[in-house]
């Protein structure tokens, strides 16, 4: 559990750190940044919410038929 939110935790202070140079730069360029960001985390708690709904396969055995 604790290496969950450190790994987090790190995660995004990382991205902070990354938008923030890309601001000191452009400013316009650190919006740009972070939004890509969001965007790219928004997707992937998609797909892995899609992941978790999921059904199990339905598997065939020889007495069913």
């Amino acid at each position: 559990m604790l290496i969950n939110l450190i790994t987090f935790t790190v995660g995004l202070l990382g991205v902070g750190l990354v938008a923030f140079g890309a601001w000191l730069i452009l400013p316009a360029a650190g919006y740009i940044v972070a939004g890509s960001f969001c965007l790219f985390w928004s997707w992937l708690a998609s797909k892995a919410a899609a992941q978790a709904k999921q059904p199990a396969p339905i598997t065939h055995n020889e007495e069913d038929s």
